[in-house]
């Protein structure tokens, strides 16, 4: 009878659950928001692919993510990654090429994240508020939403936002729709390949100025906290104003752990 009382308690110990949050190593199911204290910090270098301009221009843009809650987390971003798009113009610039990346500084966002739904169908919705650029004064907000679905070791994420200029609409602040997919694949743990595409467009020529963006992805948890992530390909692959001239790649290296340990 001692025996089975103790065996009992060993398995309840053992099978309790505890308050520390374990990160599945999942790069395809990674929790959408990060968890009450923990910090995620990134810097993303953007460049052009081009040979005749490779790395012209070139930018340095730095983002960071804090979790106020379980549920809630909020950031102060600067990158093309952050608005999920593929290109080379970002803060801070430090190459610049005639037209693009004129000055150091582009522009930065504030950046909230809910998280309304998790598991392998994961939902979090999210607001900006972006300032685009200086001059003229570019700001806008973007209301939309995160969406994962996870199966076994293969992932699908998307990001629809609307983006809605708020001054200079008539000099390049307009409207627009914005419909990232990424199919990922998880070959091995802590590894994650995968393809992005989706379809951009602004509302004000949205019937013949859409446009399709085709990137490959390749994401790597290193350890525990530092995450390794490549998106290189085309902003505008297909579509009517297609241009196979405007491509980049965006290397991000990150930090995201709790800051209490």
């Amino acid at each position: 009878m001692r025996a089975l009382v103790v065996s009992v308690s060993l398995a309840t110990v053992l099978g309790a659950p505890t308050a520390v949050r374990a990160e599945p190593t999942d790069v395809v199911r990674r929790p959408l928001v990060l968890a009450a204290g923990e910090l995620d910090v990134r810097l993303s270098a953007e460049g052009n692919l081009l040979p005749r301009r490779l790395g012209q221009p070139l930018s340095l843009a730095p983002d960071a993510w804090y979790g106020v809650t379980s549920r809630w987390t909020i950031g102060l971003v600067h990158s093309s990654r952050s608005v999920d798009r593929i290109d080379a113009v970002a803060s801070v610039c430090v190459r610049e090429l005639e037209g693009q990346c004129e000055r150091a500084y582009q522009g930065s966002g504030l950046d909230a994240v809910w998280s309304w739904r998790r598991g392998a169908l994961a939902i979090a919705p999210r607001g900006r508020l972006l300032l685009r650029g200086l001059e003229p004064w570019k700001p806008a907000v973007t209301v939309g939403a995160r969406v994962r679905y996870a199966w076994g070791r293969f992932g699908v994420e998307s990001e629809p936002y609307l983006r809605v200029g708020l001054a200079s609409r008539d000099r390049g602040n307009r409207d627009a729709l914005v419909v990232p997919v990424r199919l990922l694949v998880q070959p091995t743990c802590r590894w994650a390949l995968g393809v992005r595409t989706g379809w951009d467009a602004e509302l004000a020529v949205i019937a013949d100025g859409w446009h399709v963006p085709v990137a490959l992805v390749v994401r790597v948890r290193a350890t525990a906290h530092l995450d390794v992530g490549l998106e290189a390909g085309f902003r505008s692959l297909l579509g009517p104003q297609n241009n196979h001239g405007q491509s980049a790649a965006l290397l991000t290296v990150g930090w995201r752990g709790s800051l209490a340990e």
